[in-house]
């Protein structure tokens, strides 16, 4: 049986990734390290944690006892998706960004050249890239030109990797999506908290106008793609992973009001506006054409779709986001307009 290392397994990412990798391989060996942060969930994984072909490691990918589960288990493939990812956390707390998303990923790096992995899958972001004006959409190719300390150590993690690979011959393969959104989000990103708040009898929270714009997929769209890069992906390479589906935020919360309240109304009657998140980018577009040309289509619904199956997981599943605190919005209590 071969073996995968998972980073981040238990995340939103992570455990919906997991559970398909799982039913279209099940003659892989998943290891699952996560060192059960705030957004990790033991509970994602629920249905599998008994599994002969699972095994979960409660771990910090930046600990050096990360040696040890290489030795033990000497994995084929490594998918390195764990990450602090909230831009909001990473003004407030850089430095648990860098310890994370740097040198986490060079334990990683390090170990899997020590161990022989074969293959080493790097989860990134378009955020990498930094704001772009209209019409422009970033290729693979694209200087970066990352904002938040959030994408600064994305970024930063990019360039180490591919100086691993360079210098030392890593099997290196970097993937960058756009937004996710989906089912397990933790409720601090745009539309699972909207979602959650609407259905507490509360309003979304917007920073600034809502002008700005961000590229959608669906989590099981990302994971097809994720899935289809593992198969076809060349080493040294660097694959976007979008949609095509740009949208301001306003846009966004105006469909989940739609779908929840049946309606589109007014904005001001469901939305708290709060000032904006500093530097905060105005527009991300990435070109995916280079995956796509690669393994085919792989976001298989519409944006209405998506909201719609969304919504209602969250109106399923209300254990997982009910004792979330759904104000503690990083900048709206001290500057409430």
């Amino acid at each position: 049986m071969k073996n995968i290392i998972i980073t981040g397994g238990c995340g939103f990412l992570g455990s919906n990734f997991i559970k398909i990798f799982k039913v279209k391989n099940p003659e892989w060996h998943i290891i699952n390290i996560d060192a059960l942060t705030y957004a990790g969930n033991l509970g994602n994984l629920k249905e599998i944690e008994n599994s002969s072909n699972y095994t979960f490691i409660h771990m910090n990918i930046k600990d050096d006892s990360i040696a040890d589960v290489f030795k033990d288990f000497k994995p084929d493939i490594v998918l390195s998706m764990a990450s602090e990812t909230h831009v909001d956390r990473s003004i407030k707390d850089p430095r648990a960004f860098l310890e994370s998303d740097i040198l986490g990923v060079f334990n990683l790096a390090y170990n899997s050249l020590k161990y022989g992995v074969k293959k080493f899958f790097h989860i990134s972001t378009d955020e990498v890239y930094g704001s772009l004006k209209h019409p422009t959409e970033a290729s693979e190719y694209f200087n970066l030109n990352p904002t938040s300390p959030y994408a600064a150590s994305k970024a930063a993690a990019d360039l180490l990797l591919l100086s691993y690979y360079k210098t030392y011959k890593l099997p290196l393969t970097i993937i960058r999506p756009c937004n996710n959104y989906g089912n397990s989000q933790f409720a601090e990103k745009l539309i699972p908290t909207t979602i959650a708040r609407f259905l507490t009898g509360k309003r979304a929270i917007m920073h600034g106008t809502g002008k700005e714009i961000r590229e959608w997929i669906t989590v099981h769209g990302c994971c097809n793609a994720i899935l289809g890069i593992i198969k076809k992906g060349r080493v040294g390479e660097i694959y976007n992973v979008g949609s095509g589906i740009r949208l301001t935020n306003m846009m966004v919360v105006r469909e989940i009001i739609h779908e929840i309240f049946g309606m589109f109304g007014k904005p001001t009657d469901f939305i708290e506006f709060v000032m904006n998140r500093p530097g905060n980018d105005s527009r991300y577009a990435i070109n995916s054409s280079k995956t796509e040309k690669l393994i085919g289509k792989y976001e298989l619904i519409t944006f209405k779709e998506g909201i719609r199956a969304t919504v209602d997981w969250y109106r399923k599943n209300k254990w997982f986001w009910c004792e979330t605190n759904l104000d503690s919005n990083l900048y709206s209590e001290e500057y409430l307009r």
